[in-house]
């Protein structure tokens, strides 16, 4: 913890402010204006609390504005640049709550009702048995493979 008493004057905390308005993460700003992280923190704390008073309460309003403004104006930036970008990873991104554009369809996962006979390998050892026996009767070896490609074509 910090030592060295810091007092938020209003030229400071306009100049935090600024920068995080401008698009510097909150704590790096008020590192480059010589305030410690751990004397940031506490005077966020202090003006996000329910009985805050001046000048924290009015700071710690300002710094989420400040960040939100910064947040903006990047997604406007995002959106003018790059839409498809936006929709992807900005608001138009999939949500627990709702559906977006982000997330690409994905294949069902695999039950015992749709399950793929052909990756089942007796099956496959099976039909391979089958084709092998079929050998010395063309004809019907041809037959037996149209009749299983007829199959994969029908739907359920």
């Amino acid at each position: 913890m910090t030592t060295k008493p810091f007092r938020l004057t209003p030229g400071l905390r306009e100049q935090i402010v600024a920068s995080v308005r401008a698009g510097g993460y909150p704590h790096v700003a008020s590192e480059a204006w010589g305030v410690p992280k751990d004397v940031f923190d506490d005077w966020l704390k202090r003006g996000n609390a329910d009985d805050a008073r001046e000048p924290c309460r009015s700071f710690a309003r300002d710094v989420r504005q400040a960040f939100a403004q910064a947040l903006l104006r990047a997604e406007i930036e995002v959106y003018k640049d790059d839409p498809k970008l936006w929709l992807i990873h900005g608001p138009g991104r999939e949500t627990t709550e709702r559906s977006g554009w982000s997330v690409s369809v994905k294949p069902a996962e695999p039950s015992a009702t749709t399950r793929n006979a052909l990756c089942d390998p007796e099956l496959m050892a099976l039909l391979g048995t089958l084709m092998q026996a079929l050998m010395p009767y063309p004809e019907a070896r041809a037959h037996v493979a149209q009749a299983l490609v007829g199959m994969e074509a029908k739907p359920e």
